[in-house]
C-alpha cells in the first residue's frame, strides 16, 4: 500500500492536470469535453483497483493493517500535528477509509465499519499526547441551530399556506402585548391571585362545634 497522506485537503498533482485545461484552450472551453454516460463500460474490465477483489475481506484484518501503518513513527507524528492543528479526527479518518478502498484494500462495506475503530484509535492517540483533538467536521451544536426553522420563517409560511390560523395566532399575540401585566385578567380572576375560591379559616373550637 502507498504512503496514506494523513491531510485530509491533499490532492494528486497528476490528477489535478488531467482535470485543469489550459486556459483559453478548446478543452478549457468545449462544455461537451466530458465522458459520455456509460463510457466507462468500455474500459478494460479490473483496469482500476476496486474493480478486483480486495485484499483484506474482514474488517479486523483492514484494522490491523491501518494500525500498523498509523504506528510508524513518522506517519503517527503526521497525524498528531494535524490534530494539533485543529484538523478534525473525522476527517482524518474519511481519509484513510477512502484511500484504502481507492487502492483495492478493503470494499466499500468494510470502510464504512472502518470509520468507528479508525476514529476511537485516532482520538486514543490524541488523548495518550494530550491533545483536545476536534472530533466532527461540523459542530453537532452548529449542525442543530442549522436545522432549527426560526419563528419568523413559521409565521410567513403560516401566512401563506393557513391565513385563518395565522390571523388567529396574530389576535393572540397581540392581545397578550397589550394587556399589562397588574391589570391581566384570567377567567375573572386577576393575575397572581389563585384560581381556586380559598376557604374561611376555621379554627379547632369552631370546627367541634359544628360536628
Amino acid at each position: 500500500m502507498a504512503m496514506i497522506n494523513p491531510d485530509p485537503n491533499y490532492r494528486d498533482p497528476e490528477f489535478e492536470k488531467k482535470l485543469n485545461f489550459e486556459k483559453g484552450s478548446i478543452d478549457d472551453i468545449d462544455i461537451f469535453n466530458a465522458p459520455p454516460p456509460g463510457h466507462s463500460l468500455t474500459d478494460n474490465p479490473q483496469q482500476w483497483a476496486w474493480e478486483r477483489p480486495s485484499i483484506y475481506s474482514t474488517p479486523e484484518d483492514a484494522m490491523d493493517f491501518i494500525v500498523d501503518k498509523i504506528e510508524q513513527p513518522d506517519t503517527e507524528d503526521n497525524f498528531i500535528k494535524l490534530m494539533l492543528a485543529g484538523v478534525p479526527v473525522e476527517a482524518i479518518t474519511n481519509t484513510i477509509t477512502f484511500t484504502g478502498f481507492s487502492e483495492g484494500y478493503w470494499t466499500p462495506d468494510i470502510a464504512e465499519i472502518l470509520k468507528m475503530p479508525v476514529s476511537m484509535h485516532l482520538i486514543g492517540l490524541a488523548i495518550e499526547n494530550k491533545i483536545p483533538a476536534t472530533v466532527f467536521n461540523t459542530d453537532p451544536e452548529v449542525a442543530k441551530r442549522r436545522l432549527d426553522i426560526p419563528d419568523d420563517q413559521i409565521m410567513h409560511m403560516m401566512s401563506e399556506r393557513r391565513p385563518d390560523m395565522y390571523e388567529s395566532a396574530m389576535l393572540g399575540i397581540n392581545a397578550i402585548e397589550n394587556i399589562p401585566l397588574e391589570n391581566a385578567v384570567i377567567e375573572g380572576e386577576e393575575v397572581g391571585m389563585p384560581l381556586i375560591e380559598q376557604q374561611p379559616e376555621m379554627s379547632f373550637l369552631d370546627q367541634e362545634e359544628e360536628i
